[in-house]
């Protein structure tokens, strides 16, 4: 069996393994007293999505059986909150994203019902905001930063873009009749806050931002906001959402440092004296990538697939993936480390046909395969999930920071070199790339 797959089968082990006796549901990660989480950041929602993948690959005759019943446990969870967040991976649009995803393998009309519901939900907690709708609510991150209070929350990963794209999501799959409006309005209302810079526009990650933090990149920056408007021109054809993803992805770019020879990187923060640059999806190449990507994509415009290449250059001028570097730490995930990396590379091979890229995904894969720990046919990853705590390590189960988005990569790698890729593809991923 291919070693990608086969650690993959390992991963799932290990999610097996961590199920809370008499529930269809997991621990957050393998310590004793780990609660559980529905979430798809670091829950069930990620765990289904990774079942519904095996179920697709034709490797495991159970899986989709499983995913059903941890489904109808994420439904059960979501008919009785009263408020979630706008986060589309922690809030409402994610778990409208799972369930959708989840009704269409397993032919169950109760979950799409009630992700229309969660996106009814989504858009009850809205606020009308200038042109268009926004979101107001705790600010994220309090527990890492101590600060509290209300905001609205304007970013990709945890505000109104990354919401966005859910709609946009659901307007594709004829989810919700009311998806694009509301898509329209948080567009318009993303508009409006921009920042103008000399070199394009910016965003914040949220209004009266409490603390310095400018970030240029995905998906907490001015690229996560810029790969929204992006795909909202895609959506409505309008030329204004389209005008403002070249200037965010120009304003991005102006931010880069030179990395190797043909290579460039671009700094996590502004406020940081000296740069730390970020490699994975988050703040680093393989999440920027996708909006260079896809507005090559829409305008042909050589300079943006140019722009694409040099991130991956800079990348691997760090000596990436065996090499760790501060902005390429002690994590395998999605999210931050090589699985979100190798994702991106087997983006560009499929945008590209070079075999480069393809060897950089199976390089990728080669440093996942080595790294896991094994005991008794599982695998699992212990990793740090915040770069200034390396020491803090967890062997985490969910999709962003844990084994099943790993398995996912691994999945995807696999099929992708067996000729017949399969990948659930994210709300904030070019659609048409996966398999």
């Amino acid at each position: 069996m291919n070693a990608y797959l086969s650690s993959a089968l390992e991963a799932a082990r290990f999610i097996r393994s961590q199920k809370i006796d008499g529930r269809d549901m997991w621990r957050r990660d393998d310590a004793p007293d780990a609660g559980a989480d529905f979430s798809l950041y670091h829950g069930s929602c990620g765990v289904i999505l990774m079942l519904l993948e095996l179920h697709a690959a034709g490797q495991d005759p159970d899986a989709l059986a499983e995913a059903v019943a941890a489904g109808e446990a994420v439904q059960a969870y979501v008919k009785r909150k009263d408020w979630l967040s706008v986060s589309p991976s922690r809030g409402w649009p994610s778990y409208a994203f799972a369930l959708n995803e989840l009704a269409k393998a397993s032919g169950r009309e109760d979950f799409r019902a009630t992700a229309a519901h969660c996106l009814d939900r989504l858009r009850q907690q809205a606020t009308q905001l200038g042109a268009g709708i926004g979101w107001i609510e705790p600010m994220p991150f309090s527990d890492i930063t101590g600060m509290t209070g209300d905001r609205e929350i304007y970013d990709q990963s945890v505000g109104a873009a990354g919401a966005g794209l859910v709609l946009l999501y659901g307007h594709a799959e004829g989810l919700h009749p009311q998806a694009l409006a509301d898509a329209v309005a948080v567009g318009e209302r993303l508009l409006e806050v921009a920042e103008e810079d000399s070199d394009g526009l910016r965003w914040r990650m949220m209004s009266d931002m409490p603390f310095a933090f400018t970030a240029p990149n995905f998906a907490h920056g001015g690229a996560g906001v810029g790969y929204f408007l992006l795909q909202l021109h895609r959506a409505t054809g309008e030329a204004r959402y389209l005008a403002a993803a070249r200037d965010a992805a120009r304003y991005t770019l102006s931010r880069a440092t030179p990395a190797g020879t043909r290579g460039r990187l671009i700094c996590h923060t502004e406020e940081a004296r000296k740069p730390i640059f970020y490699l994975g999806a988050c703040h680093g190449p393989a999440g920027t990538g996708r909006l260079l990507l896809d507005l090559y994509a829409v305008t042909g415009e050589a300079e943006w697939l140019d722009a694409a290449r040099s991130l991956v250059e800079g990348l691997l001028s760090t000596g990436a993936p065996e090499i760790r570097s501060k902005g390429l730490w002690n994590n395998h995930g999605q999210c931050c480390g090589d699985a979100g990396i190798g994702e991106f590379a087997l983006l560009m091979a499929a945008r590209t046909g070079e075999a480069a890229y393809r060897d950089l995904a199976a390089r990728c894969g080669n440093v996942i395969v080595a790294s896991a720990e094994r005991a008794d046919g599982a695998a699992r990853w212990r990793d740090a999930e915040h770069r200034d705590r390396p020491e803090f390590v967890q062997a985490q189960t969910g999709y962003m920071q844990g084994a099943a988005g790993i398995a996912s990569f691994l999945i995807h790698l696999a099929t992708t070199q067996e000729g017949a890729p399969v990948k659930i593809a994210m709300p904030d991923w070019p659609r048409e790339s996966a398999g």
